[in-house]
């Protein structure tokens, strides 16, 4: 019997496929390629082997010979009620609905389609392997008709059948937005960037921006540092430098000496990208206690011209700044002497931290190493410093070029908002490793 079948798997599974959705897909489904690979008398062959109703049979050869080999379209569609009427088998059910997509793909009727892919799946008669691209193919009909649950159903179904093509868990991810359901679309995004990972793909840098834009919406903060460092891995970006870095500085709720700590790494990526943002480069360094780095950041501000002279409040900070570096001078060496001279490593923590602030990094990294050498980093409220004193030394390293030396120092620190900052600056660190050698 002239069977419909031999050209429904290259229209079904392909055409259908390449539907409008969230994203292009460019990964055919592995049923298309085997149709397309077989040769014409196995396929005949393999449909020869069904055990086809006499009912069935009388109805479908005039409706097949409508759609392959008069091209009618009209009469074709009109085949169908008759044709599903004379189903008696399970042979006859799968064929019914191939025929129903076939004619609904070629005439644009998305009722059709669906009609036609639920006979095949209803059919017990339809290969295992078949059965995830259809829901998967359900779900794209509804997904372009925004029926948005039946496309999240079906696109679950099909995941779960271990359908893995054209992005499956993204489209899960794409359908739970739409419906406003956040946190699992954040769960299957995550899902979805994790199989791409697994099959030696690189996600869609957009899958990292959206992740972190749905934690952002969550205010989940451990989902905010978590995405926040995934962005800058895969989208290294100053743009998404800037989404983290102030992310995670306002959600983990870092003090002054802690965000200032990220915000020289914000500088490093030319990150700092508006007026609010050196206000607060400001505030964290104190112009009172770190003058000479504050001046340096408004220097970029204006030669940026994100901020102005004109403004009177940065004008102000640059005056204040100015004079407190005079009243600070520059020779330090008998406070340097009097700190490594202490018997506790706190004096040689403060007065690094000043020089750090300077520019002068062999001489800061020299002082950090004496404090954390001389141990007793408690400051006057009694908390132990030695994070900080390890952040700083880090920064100073690798302001000498020594790379590797900062990361192993970011690497000891342990105190959980601190090794959020170490954790961004070793991933800033791995990428500039990763750059070829000029």
């Amino acid at each position: 019997m002239k069977a419909v079948s031999k050209i429904v798997l290259a229209i079904a599974l392909g055409a259908a496929m390449g539907s409008s959705s969230a994203y292009a897909f460019e990964d055919k489904p592995k049923a298309e390629k085997k149709a397309k690979k077989d040769k014409k008398g196995k396929e005949e062959a393999a449909v020869a082997k069904k055990n086809f109703s006499k009912e069935f049979t009388k109805a479908y050869a005039p409706a097949v010979d409508a759609f392959n080999t008069k091209k009618d379209m009209a009469a074709s569609k009109a085949a169908i009620p008759t044709l599903i009427a004379a189903i008696m088998n399970e042979d006859d059910r799968n064929e019914a609905g191939v025929y129903a997509f076939a004619v609904g793909r070629a005439t644009s009727d998305t009722a059709l389609q669906l009609q036609g892919i639920d006979l095949i799946l209803q059919s017990t008669s339809t290969p295992a392997e078949l059965r995830p691209p259809y829901h998967f193919q359900k779900g794209l009909i509804a997904y372009n008709a925004k029926d948005y649950p039946t496309a999240q159903n079906s696109f679950v179904e099909a995941y779960n059948l271990g359908y893995r093509d054209n992005s499956a868990a993204i489209q899960i991810s794409n359908t739970f937005s739409l419906q406003n359901n956040t946190a699992e679309a954040l769960n299957w995004l995550k899902r979805g960037i994790e199989d791409t990972i697994a099959k030696g793909q690189t996600p869609e840098k957009q899958w990292f921006a959206r992740a972190a834009n749905f934690a952002n919406k969550l205010k989940d903060k451990q989902a905010i540092v978590y995405w926040g460092k995934e962005l800058v891995k895969f989208d290294p970006r100053k743009e998404s430098y800037h989404d983290a870095i102030f992310n995670y500085i306002v959600y983990a709720d870092l003090d002054n000496l802690e965000a200032l700590s990220l915000l020289r790494l914000a500088r490093k990526t030319d990150a700092i990208l508006f007026e609010h943002e050196y206000r607060s480069y400001v505030e964290s360094a104190d112009l009172k206690r770190y003058p000479v780095e504050v001046l340096a950041v408004l220097g970029e501000g204006f030669a940026k011209k994100v901020i102005s002279e004109n403004n009177l409040t940065f004008s102000e900070f640059k005056k204040q700044a100015e004079a407190r570096r005079v009243e600070m001078g520059t020779n330090w060496d008998a406070d340097e002497k009097a700190a490594l001279a202490s018997a506790k490593g706190y004096q040689a923590l403060l007065q690094g931290d000043i020089i750090l602030s300077t520019g002068d990094f062999a001489r800061a990294k020299k002082l950090y190493e004496a404090a954390l050498a001389k141990g007793g980093l408690i400051d006057k409220e009694g908390l132990d410093q030695t994070d900080r004193a390890l952040t700083n030394m880090a920064i100073a390293q690798y302001n000498l070029n020594d790379l590797a030396g900062a990361k192993a120092t970011f690497a000891k620190i342990t105190t959980p908002k601190r090794k959020g900052v170490a954790d961004y600056w070793m991933i800033y660190i791995d990428q500039q490793l990763a750059k070829p050698v000029a």
